[in-house]
């Protein structure tokens, strides 16, 4: 059965059986690794080496998936304005760290029947916090489940 070899730098050794390439791998004192089953291809490396790597591009995969997390803040619609000022720095802060921002306004009970004075509270929290051109409104402030919700993208 021939099989194709590649080198432990990535070059091709060429198409050869696969008795010759376990000698190979032994005379180098690596480990003969198949690569892709369906087109017999195998890679002479050092099986720790290469566990190690695969490691590492899992770990980095992972990492680049957590960047594209979304952080919530959430107000009431009696919430006072230190408290507001206070959320506000903080949602500053998630999109100065490059984070894509939701800003959530809870309406309780009957609360529901002011909802025009929560969208124009609303508005007034998304321009005090994107004030400086730090963030675009990907979503405007839209009533759904009883609550106000908007979408802020930092712009980098």
């Amino acid at each position: 059965m021939n099989v194709l070899v590649i080198g432990e730098n990535g070059d091709k050794l060429g198409e050869m059986t696969l008795e010759k390439a376990k000698q190979i791998a032994a005379n180098e004192k690596k480990s003969l690794v198949l690569v892709n089953a369906k087109a017999n291809v195998y890679r002479i490396c050092d099986i720790g080496k290469l566990r190690y790597e695969q490691k590492q591009k899992e770990k980095d995969q992972r990492a680049q998936k957590r960047t594209h997390k979304i952080k919530e803040v959430r107000f009431g619609l009696t919430t006072e304005q230190h408290d507001i000022d206070i959320k506000v720095r903080r949602i500053r802060g998630f999109l100065e760290e490059g984070f894509k921002t939701k800003v959530t306004m809870r309406l309780h009970g009957r609360q529901e029947t002011l909802r025009d004075s929560g969208i124009e509270k609303m508005k007034r929290i998304i321009e005090e916090s994107i004030s400086g051109g730090i963030a675009n409104v990907d979503k405007g402030p839209i009533f759904e489940n009883r609550a106000i919700t908007a979408y802020l993208n930092p712009t980098k």
